[in-house]
């Protein structure tokens, strides 16, 4: 699927010339944690009878229009690796919002605990084929301290964000919204190894977020996706996290516009 190249968000225009038959489901990814145009994607979603799963993996604590990202599709699945917003040593969730939710439930329950269902004491049933994906309490507990501070370290990167959209000079950036998480902010360069390479030399450690998959030998696609395939040889994502300070801003700022010609 193509994308808007100002705000790398799934273009509903495209989602439309792209839906056949066999369309089952829409899957928007909030990139960067960006949210997508979700009411016209709701839309679709009503006009074709499919289903929306949204990959929030970047969007805990977004929101769009008033309404927090894990409120809108049919599934949406959040990630908690340890450099996420909301940061765990490990785990995910999805959060339902479907007309069958409570069958969804039962049915992810069984399947996230390798297809363990009716337990009841130490007796218990096998009736369809599972995964050893259940969460640990570890990981839970620090993730419920987490939650807890999820809006003011959200603040702090839009704080950051913001900053870096109106000082960085640039030809793209991702855009500023307070509806963004801003778990990554890119921006596109011209000569992205030397970018990269000045910028380490610098101490500022550089991201790309993300190298196109249908390129990798594992899928070895032919398909041609020209907009993502431009976009993907230029963008860089900056350093963006709560416990930068106002002089590594400063600096990564500065070291930015310096070498991103």
């Amino acid at each position: 699927m193509d994308v808007k190249p100002d705000t790398l968000c799934i273009d509903p225009e495209m989602i439309k010339k792209s839906i056949t038959k066999k369309t089952a489901m829409i899957l928007p990814v909030h990139f960067a944690g960006f949210p997508c145009d979700l009411d016209e994607i709701i839309e679709l979603r009503g006009k074709f009878n499919l289903e929306i799963i949204e990959d929030a993996a970047h969007a805990a604590g977004a929101s769009y229009k008033n309404k927090k990202i894990g409120s809108h599709g049919n599934a949406v699945c959040f990630s908690f690796h340890p450099v996420k917003n909301l940061a765990m040593p490990s785990g995910g969730a999805i959060t339902l919002n479907d007309k069958n939710e409570r069958g969804f439930t039962e049915d992810l329950k069984s399947k996230r605990w390798m297809g363990i269902s009716n337990r009841k004491g130490s007796k218990y049933d096998v009736k369809d084929i599972g995964w050893n994906y259940y969460m640990n309490e570890f990981s839970a507990a620090i993730g419920i301290e987490q939650l807890k501070k999820l809006d003011k370290t959200n603040s702090k990167r839009k704080e950051i964000a913001c900053r870096y959209s109106k000082e960085l000079h640039v030809e793209q950036k991702i855009p500023f919204n307070r509806n963004c998480s801003y778990h990554i902010f890119w921006i596109t360069v011209n000569n992205r190894d030397n970018f990269i390479k000045k910028m380490q030399q610098n101490k500022i450690e550089i991201g790309i977020h993300y190298l196109p998959i249908h390129k990798m030998k594992f899928y070895n696609s032919k398909s041609k996706l020209p907009i993502t395939e431009k976009i993907t040889k230029n963008i860089v994502s900056l350093p963006i996290h709560p416990n930068l300070t106002d002089d590594d801003i400063d600096k990564i700022i500065k070291l930015t516009n310096k070498f991103s010609k």
